[in-house]
């Protein structure tokens, strides 16, 4: 997502390495200012492999500060970074040209480090990959599917009519609700088998998902953390 204002660009996310060209010659048709920051939502390479290239054309870099637990992985490790990475904890605002832009983390869901752009004169939200087809927590970086659906929570106490995913088209705020339930229906049915004794090697099998439009396939990896989180919460 791009925002425009009087004093230079707003970008929410990147794109995968080799991007930028593109990415710019996008971003020119609008305006010929530069973009003075890119927002991350989160740390996927298909949101942050150009970050090096935004930096050395003069752009600050802004993210949650658990990021900083890992740059690589951000790709947001190197001297020539550092200077113009900019991280905050829970709220931090953009105010440019006469535009504002409220980043918030609200909790664990995708990611322990997703950021949430809004943008509130235009009643738009950037949820980066907190919606998706279906959801797949990172768990390696502090993801919680049992955490999703109070951070989607949090997200629609905002006053908003459109919401940007890092992939796919914009949806409504009834997408988003929508998208919210069915997490809260699968995190509440799991839960419930995890309460009646079900061993994690028949998690999957049991957990009823077919009316969720849902075929969930997780490693083994994210069962094991997937099941821990569940039985922490009974």
């Amino acid at each position: 997502m791009l925002r425009l204002s009087a004093n230079g660009l707003i970008l929410v996310d990147g794109k995968l390495p080799g991007s930028y060209d593109a990415l710019r010659a996008r971003a020119k048709k609008i305006s010929d200012q530069p973009i003075r920051a890119l927002v991350l939502t989160g740390c996927d390479e298909s949101s942050t492999g150009t970050n090096a290239k935004f930096v050395e054309n003069g752009s600050h870099i802004v993210v949650q500060e658990n990021a900083k637990q890992n740059l690589a992985s951000c790709n947001l490790a190197g001297d020539k970074l550092t200077p113009a990475i900019v991280t905050y904890g829970s709220e931090y605002q953009i105010h440019m040209g006469g535009i504002e832009a409220q980043l918030m983390h609200f909790g664990n869901a995708y990611s322990g480090s997703d950021t949430v752009v809004y943008f509130p004169n235009l009643k738009v939200v950037a949820v980066g990959d907190l919606f998706s087809a279906k959801p797949a927590p990172d768990f390696a970086a502090g993801g919680s599917l049992v955490g999703w659906g109070a951070v989607l929570a949090q997200v629609l106490k905002l006053d908003f009519d459109v919401a940007i995913p890092s992939t796919g088209s914009a949806i409504t705020r009834a997408d988003l609700e929508a998208f919210k339930t069915k997490i809260d229906t699968m995190v509440a049915r799991a839960t419930g088998l995890v309460k009646q004794g079900v061993p994690e090697d028949q998690l999957m099998a049991q957990l009823k998902k077919g009316d969720l439009g849902w075929q969930l396939s997780f490693t083994g990896d994210q069962l094991d953390r997937f099941y821990a989180e569940l039985s922490r919460t009974n």
